[in-house]
C-alpha cells in the first residue's frame, strides 16, 4: 500500500514537472515568434550593377531621410492617451389629479338625502431620479513598431507589441494603426494621437491581474441573481 502511494505521488510530481517545462518552452517559443517579424512582405533589394547602394533601400542615398517609409522599417510610437468623460442626468416628474361629484335636487330626492350623496377621489404621482457617471484614465508608454504595409497614397500601417514579464506577472501593450509619413518626427517617433484607426491595448496576466476580478462562482451568482 505504501509503495503504491509512493508511486502515485512520484507520477504526479513528474507530470507537474513536465507540464511546467512544457509551459516554459511554449512561452519562450511564443516570445520568439512575436519578436521575430515576418519578412515575407519585405521586398528584396539588390545593388545596381556598379553601385554600392541598393535601389529601393531607405539607405539608398547618403542624405536620405532616416525616418520610416517602407515595409520592415521601425518607428517608435509614443503612447500618450488621456481620456476623461462625465455625464449627469436628472429627471423629475409630478402629476396630481382630483375629482369630486355631488348629486343635486334634480333627481327628485329630499334635500337632506342628496346632501349625503357625494363622491370624490384624488391621485398623486411623483418621480424624482438622478444619475451621474465619470471616467478618467491615462496611459503613457513607448512601443517600437514595424511598418507592415504601405498604402498607394503613402500612408503606413504599423504594428507593434511590447511584452514584459516580472515575477510571473506579464504585462503586454499592443499598438496598431495607420500613420502619415509627415507626422513622423525627426527622431523617427510618432505620438499615438496621430494614429488613425488606432488600436491600443494594455493587458496584464498573473496573480495581480487575477485579483482584479471576482471568482467564477461570484460571477455566476451575480448573473443569475434576479435582485
Amino acid at each position: 500500500m505504501k509503495n503504491s502511494l509512493f508511486l502515485i505521488i512520484l507520477m504526479i510530481t513528474g507530470m507537474i514537472s513536465a507540464c511546467a517545462s512544457l509551459d516554459r518552452t511554449a512561452r519562450s517559443r511564443s516570445i520568439e515568434e512575436s519578436v521575430m517579424p515576418s519578412l515575407t512582405d519585405i521586398e528584396k533589394t539588390t545593388s545596381a550593377e556598379g553601385s554600392l547602394w541598393r535601389g529601393n533601400s531607405s539607405k539608398a542615398f547618403f542624405y536620405q531621410d532616416p525616418r520610416a517609409g517602407q515595409v520592415g522599417d521601425l518607428v517608435k510610437v509614443l503612447v500618450v492617451e488621456n481620456a476623461k468623460g462625465s455625464k449627469d442626468a436628472a429627471t423629475k416628474t409630478g402629476r396630481t389629479s382630483s375629482i369630486k361629484a355631488t348629486t343635486g335636487a334634480s333627481l327628485g330626492l329630499p334635500t337632506n338625502t342628496t346632501n349625503n350623496l357625494q363622491a370624490g377621489g384624488s391621485y398623486t404621482d411623483q418621480f424624482d431620479g438622478n444619475g451621474s457617471t465619470s471616467r478618467d484614465q491615462s496611459l503613457t508608454a513607448t512601443v517600437p513598431s514595424v511598418v507592415t504595409r504601405v498604402y498607394p497614397n503613402g500612408n503606413l500601417f504599423i504594428k507593434g507589441r511590447r511584452e514584459v514579464m516580472i515575477n510571473n506577472e506579464k504585462a503586454t501593450i499592443s499598438v496598431a494603426g495607420i500613420i502619415r509619413p509627415e507626422d513622423i518626427g525627426p527622431q523617427n517617433t510618432i505620438i499615438s494621437t496621430a494614429i488613425a484607426e488606432a488600436k491600443i491595448e494594455y493587458t496584464g496576466k498573473g496573480v495581480l491581474a487575477d485579483k482584479q476580478h471576482p471568482g467564477w462562482l461570484i460571477r455566476m451568482l451575480a448573473w443569475v441573481w434576479p435582485f
